[in-house]
Parts: structure tokens; sequence; C-alpha cells
């Protein structure tokens, strides 16, 4: 059994201060009801406060689930450093045996004064299209830069308001564990990622037809046939429960 721990420059003091400077304590820290932000089968997400600071501890259990930490702390450094706005990665953990990564974490840097974009739209319906330009800006890089979410939902984008600058809004990108840069069916995974986007802006959040197609003009859906195969896909989504991981 290996154990794997890097944690970021800058980083390494607080982590310290807290007593959470080593793979075991970071994955045996207890996790009070309130400060757990997300649950699914195999992961959990907690709130941590560490010496002033606050960070969202990712830990993952089980081969299934494991490798996502790995590939969330590279994909953080890959888009981040290709300009695309995501939390600032701050350490990572894994502990592999001989099939591969049994359990493991990724801690990131809390956005200050985010919202998920599904609330910020709960709760600002009338400025709805103020999100459309920035979201699709993001959106529309992020796939020219190959990459696929596969999980494109609302909820894993962030909405900052500028300080100082009312009314301008920074979008950023969460949860990356499923990302990735296929060298192949790359037309299949942008739809999945419009159509999971296309559900949760117009089943789930009060956006309009009229905005949706506002939104596919900034993000350059030009072609008709793309833009049928997503509302298609929509549908699909629409008849289960989708899984926000």
């Amino acid at each position: 059994m290996s154990t794997t721990l890097t944690i970021a420059e800058g980083f390494a003091g607080p982590l310290r201060a807290a007593g959470l400077d080593s793979f075991g304590k970071l994955m045996a820290l207890p996790a009070p009801r309130g400060d757990v932000t997300r649950a699914v089968p195999g992961r959990f997400t907690t709130r941590v406060e560490a010496a002033g600071c606050v960070f969202y501890l990712k830990r993952h259990h089980g081969l299934m689930t494991a490798w996502q930490a790995r590939n969330e702390w590279q994909r953080l450094h890959e888009l981040r450093a290709a300009g695309i706005a995501c939390p600032t990665p701050v350490a990572f953990g894994e502990q592999r045996g001989l099939f591969g990564a049994g359990a493991s974490f990724v801690i990131t840097e809390e956005i200050p004064s985010a919202t998920q974009a599904d609330w910020w739209l709960r709760d600002r319906p009338a400025r709805r299209r103020e999100l459309l330009a920035p979201i699709a800006d993001l959106a529309r890089r992020f796939h020219g830069l190959g990459y696929c979410h596969k999980d494109f939902y609302l909820c894993h984008f962030f909405v900052q308001e500028t300080a100082g600058a009312p009314g301008e809004l920074e979008i950023f990108l969460l949860d990356l564990q499923r990302c990735a840069r296929p060298c192949c069916c790359a037309g299949r995974w942008q739809v999945k990622d419009l159509a999971q986007l296309h559900y949760s802006m117009t089943a789930q959040s009060g956006c309009t037809a009229d905005d949706w197609r506002e939104f596919a003009r900034l993000y350059g859906a030009t072609d008709a046939a793309l833009l049928r195969a997503v509302e298609a896909k929509s549908a699909r989504i629409a008849g289960h429960v989708p899984k926000h991981g």
C-alpha cells in the first residue's frame, strides 16, 4: 500500500496549524452534519475551516470513485492554466494498493461570496439574462479546449459578483472529478454537456426557450442539427432523475 500527499505552495501552514497535514488525519476528519455539503455513494464533500481559511474537502472511498480525486486535481491545474475559472487546488492525497486507488481526497479553496448558479437564478429570476453571456463564454472556451464535464448542470457553475462593480459576474466551474478530454466522440460529449445545461436551465431554473436560444447564440451553436440533438437529449434527461455528481 502506497500513500501520496501533495500540498500546494502557500497552504501547508494553515493545514499544519489545524492538524490536517497528513493523509490519515484528513481522511479521518469528522464531518459534522451541517458541514457536509454533498454526499453520494463513494464520495462526500465537507466544508473545513483551518487557520482562518475555508476549504472544501472531497473524500473518495472505493475503487470505483477513488481515481476521481487525482483526475480533479489534474484538471483543476490544466483548466486554470488555460484561463478557465475554477477553484484553487489546495491538496491532493491518494492511497493505492495492488488494484489501484482505494481512498483519496482533493481539497480546494472556497470561492468568496460565490453562489451556485441555480440558486442565484432562483433568487434573482428577473436577472437571468445577465447570466447567459458569462456561462456561454466559459462553456464555449471549455469545449473549445476539447474537454467535457459529464455533469454540466447549473449547480456546478458558481456565480461571483465582482467586488466594486455590481452587475459584473464571474463564473467558476466546479466538480471536475469526471472531467475528461476525449480523443474520440467529442461531439457526443458536447451534446451531453449542453443537454445537461439545457435541462437544468429550462426545466429547473426558470429560463425560457427564448433564453436558451440566446444562450446558444452566445455560445456559438449555429448548427441546427446540434441544437436538435441537445434538446432531444435534454428531453431524455427529463425522463429520469439526473445524477448531479
